[in-house]
């Protein structure tokens, strides 16, 4: 587009980003105990509904791509449509997954239905965000403001969701059942997201014309199979998703395990209240410097070095982390520079889109932005199997007194693996990814010469 981008867009793009992540926080948070404590399912049907939706949920990831990257709607862009109507169509069948219609064969049917289908439209409209943001600037330093925009509209979700969330399930809950307390916030969370969606959709009017070729002329109407090859092309793109997957599954260790430090280490279980929200404090910190940061050494040099600060604060935590306070703030620290890291990736993810698209003549931006939520898949699935192994490894037993050796794994777990997944992550990507601001600017101006 022509013209610099204005102060509104900015520094306030990650509005919509900031309601969709306080919806999504209902199920992050509170879908397991919904299920079990609350829905009265049975441990087997509790487990097939997870297994089946565990799975499923790797599949959209990759289906919504290939649904954004294939399919362009009529609603003012090919991108900015899906912010009209992908909250509208999702907003019902997330609040299917909080019901209990039926039998509980019906029921689980119900909620399955509902959890797939919402989070296929999740991800299309996820991964249009994303690819706005390479859409509306071709400038670096732009689309680094842009991506700690996004960056800081989740860490504000997750402060505003640590007092609004639980308060507004307990409030509906008490006016109906405990089952529609959750139907019921969820809906409430998902009407701020479509109007947190239609802000930005009126924000970027006028800046997602259909005559761009990530928007169709080099992209679209490609079969699966090219699409898929034009990936395995992209080395910088490939190397940013392994990285990313070791990164979000070190957050996705601390936020697990945070309840077991402080039942069975710390002997305070209250005080995971305070962990979450002091965390959640330190990351939206992170996020405010990041794009000051990113401008001034780089999107590149900002996240391998800040996720190797992070690594190595996280190991500090394992050596400080003798008093709850001690440990959180030791935490909250790495979050805080961790943060600053992962601010700069809806960026970094649209320079490989740039570098595809200049190696192979082809643009696949819809697809590429989608597979920003595969990391996040397949950290769950990391999580998981490291939480059970990790374990059973030390003999932790539930509602039971700690060892010794449990109370020393514990502290292991949620400080070294940690520590060990962001210092990986910084190494890979520092090998592997090899493209700066300036290269992918002279990539830009050839691919408009062409």
């Amino acid at each position: 587009m022509d013209g610099r981008l204005g102060r509104p867009l900015l520094y306030s793009y990650g509005i919509a980003d900031l309601f969709f992540v306080m919806l999504t926080s209902v199920e992050v948070y509170f879908f397991a105990a919904f299920l079990t404590d609350h829905a009265g399912f049975s441990l087997a049907v509790f487990g097939r509904i997870l297994t089946i939706t565990s799975l499923a949920d790797i599949v959209c990831a990759l289906a919504g791509g290939v649904i954004l990257q294939r399919v362009t709607l009529r609603f003012g862009g090919k991108y900015r449509s899906w912010f009209l109507i992908g909250p509208l169509l999702f907003l019902p069948l997330s609040v299917l997954q909080f019901t209990k219609i039926g039998t509980d064969f019906t029921a689980s049917a119900f909620i399955i239905f509902g959890f797939v289908t919402s989070h296929l439209l999740w991800n299309v409209v996820s991964a249009a965000n994303g690819s706005m943001v390479g859409r509306l600037s071709t400038l670096p330093d732009e689309r680094t403001i842009l991506s700690s925009s996004r960056a800081q509209g989740m860490a504000a979700a997750g402060l505003l969701f640590s007092f609004t969330g639980m308060p507004l399930i307990v409030y509906f809950g008490r006016l109906t059942d405990p089952i529609s307390g959750f139907t019921l916030a969820t809906a409430v969370f998902g009407a701020a997201t479509i109007l947190g969606y239609l802000y930005i959709y009126r924000l970027t009017a006028g800046r997602d014309p259909y005559d761009e070729a990530a928007a169709g002329a080099r992209g679209a109407g490609q079969p699966l199979r090219e699409i898929v090859g034009l990936v395995f092309k992209n080395p910088p793109l490939l190397h940013l998703i392994i990285a990313q997957t070791f990164n979000i599954t070190s957050l996705f260790m601390v936020s697990a395990l945070a309840v077991y430090y402080f039942t069975y280490v710390r002997s305070d279980p209250s005080f995971v209240s305070m962990f979450i929200l002091v965390t959640s404090v330190g990351r939206f910190a992170g996020t405010l410097v990041a794009s000051w940061i990113g401008v001034r050494i780089g999107k590149r040099k900002c996240y391998w070095m800040f996720l190797l600060l992070a690594g190595l604060l996280y190991s500090l935590a394992r050596l400080t982390g003798g008093t709850s306070w001690g440990f959180t703030l030791m935490i909250s620290l790495a979050m805080m520079v961790y943060s600053i890291a992962v601010s700069m990736l809806t960026a970094i993810f649209s320079d490989t889109v740039i570098y595809g698209e200049w190696k192979t003549g082809k643009n696949i931006r819809a697809f590429t932005m989608a597979l920003m939520n595969v990391p996040i898949k397949v950290g769950v699935f990391l999580r998981s199997v490291i939480l059970s192994v990790g374990l059973a490894a030390i003999g932790f037993v539930a509602n039971t007194a700690p060892t010794p050796f449990v109370v020393s794994g514990i502290s292991s777990m949620i400080t070294l693996i940690p520590a060990a997944a962001c210092i990986l992550a910084a190494a890979i990507f520092y090998f592997g990814y090899r493209l700066d601001d300036r290269q992918v600017l002279r990539m830009q101006e050839e691919i408009t010469s062409r």
